[in-house]
């Protein structure tokens, strides 16, 4: 009986929701989710001078003045292993919690724009590193 009634409620899930071309999602109840796939710079727009802090902004035109007031923005940067690990999205805040130097990354959003700022307890750079050139994606929620 449970396993009928998880079948029943996937496919309600399923069922409640249809999927459009280019990447949009909507749903029944009218909003929709649009994705787009950026670029992370290979350079931070602002770093401290301890380095303990750096951001890059994104134009995103696609963020309108109804999403920044209505909104959400998810945002996820790409996983890729040259050692056959698969790759993989992987979702921001990012939080590496070490002994030697923490670090974070999230995200922030106004009007046509995405800022991604990041904060160390000593350095940013290895983080930047891992960062830097990667796909990062925005999935719009409105």
């Amino acid at each position: 009986m449970k396993k009928l009634l998880y079948i029943l409620s996937i496919s309600l899930i399923i069922n409640g929701c249809s999927i459009t071309g280019s990447g949009t999602a909507v749903y029944e109840n009218g909003s929709n989710n649009e994705v787009i796939i950026l670029k992370v710079p290979s350079e931070p727009d602002t770093i401290s001078d301890d380095m303990q802090y750096a951001n890059f902004e994104i134009e995103v035109p696609e963020i309108t003045k109804d999403i920044y007031k209505n909104g959400s923005i998810n945002a996820y940067i790409e996983r890729t292993y040259d050692d056959g690990s698969p790759s993989r999205w992987s979702q921001l805040p990012q939080v590496f919690l070490n002994s030697e130097n923490s670090t974070s990354a999230y995200i922030s959003f106004g009007e046509g724009f995405i800022r991604v700022s990041m904060q160390s307890e000593e350095t940013v750079e290895e983080l930047f590193e891992m960062f830097k050139e990667r796909n990062l994606k925005l999935v719009i929620v409105n």
